[in-house]
């Protein structure tokens, strides 16, 4: 189900971020990377309850998640704090890319029931393009001191998007997927990107304009690579892999209006490889691993 533009009014603190990161392109700084962490803390995270609904109605998981808050949606309350530690790198934030995101689930995430994050950036490093850093969201329950722990791996630019606009292209080759479980076909479209940013308050213009995205170098508006991971671990959840922790690493954009292929493999003992294809399977979108848990 699609989200309304109305839930927009829920991410004041979002949509403040995104207005300064747009200011803060403008701006020349030198840049500062640490060799120390840098850490925040936020206490007493309520997220609303329409936008947590629309969430889950999207995905539609509206009846799993009874009571309790879907763990993919923690972007919602760190996001803004991880933006704000990251201002002191005086890095060109508005040309951050994720990369992919590691999720520990420890305990479920209670609804109307205040959490708190402990937030850090960590492993800062420059190379001759991009700068490399890494994040880690760590929520705790009232009932668990981590009952989810997100590292986000994301790199920053120092090249505009067309330097990367002719990578990952499709070719004529076709990936090899006869020792692999197909799970589901899903499509992705103008819906899904804009329910993603009217949930998330993530506004980039690239997700949502096609004119926007070609100007940046891309080929048109591509999805939200937190949006796309929250649809391939329901997607996982659906077919009765019950995740304790997945790891993922997003290796190509997904345009609007795509179709694409869940592929797993088992590796040992409660471990799986997920692999998400274009629908002729001659691109792989998004890698990685997952564990489930055990039944008790």
């Amino acid at each position: 189900m699609a989200a309304g533009i109305g839930l927009l009014k829920y991410q004041s603190t979002m949509l403040q971020t995104v207005f300064n990161l747009f200011v803060q392109s403008f701006k020349k700084q030198k840049v500062n990377l640490y060799n120390h962490p840098l850490k925040g803390n936020i206490n007493n995270i309520l997220p609303h309850q329409k936008v947590v609904f629309a969430y889950h109605e999207w995905l539609s998981v509206d009846q799993q998640y009874s009571n309790l808050i879907a763990p993919h949606l923690f972007p919602l309350w760190s996001y803004p704090t991880l933006f704000k530690l990251g201002e002191k790198l005086h890095l060109p934030l508005h040309k951050v890319l994720n990369q992919g995101c590691k999720m520990t689930i420890n305990d479920d995430i209670p609804l109307n029931s205040p959490l708190n994050s402990h937030i850090e950036i960590f492993n800062m490093k420059e190379f001759d393009s991009k700068f490399r850093i890494n994040q880690r969201v760590t929520t705790s329950t009232k009932y668990h001191p981590q009952a989810l722990i997100a590292e986000i791996y994301a790199v920053i630019l120092k090249t505009p998007h067309e330097k990367l606009s002719t990578t990952n292209s499709k070719t004529n080759k076709k990936y090899k997927v006869d020792d692999l479980l197909l799970i589901n076909e899903i499509s992705v479209d103008k819906k899904d990107a804009q329910s993603y940013a009217f949930i998330s308050g993530d506004i980039n213009p690239i997700h949502l304009s096609k004119k926007i995205a070609k100007l940046m170098g891309l080929k048109g508006s591509i999805m939200h690579g937190f949006g796309l991971f929250a649809m391939v671990f329901e997607e996982l959840q659906k077919a009765n892999y019950s995740i304790k922790e997945i790891d993922i690493r997003f290796l190509s954009p997904v345009y609007l209006n795509s179709k694409l292929k869940i592929y797993i493999k088992y590796i040992k003992e409660d471990s799986y490889q997920v692999k998400v294809f274009s629908s002729d399977c001659s691109q792989v979108h998004l890698t990685g691993t997952f564990k489930i848990k055990r039944a008790s």
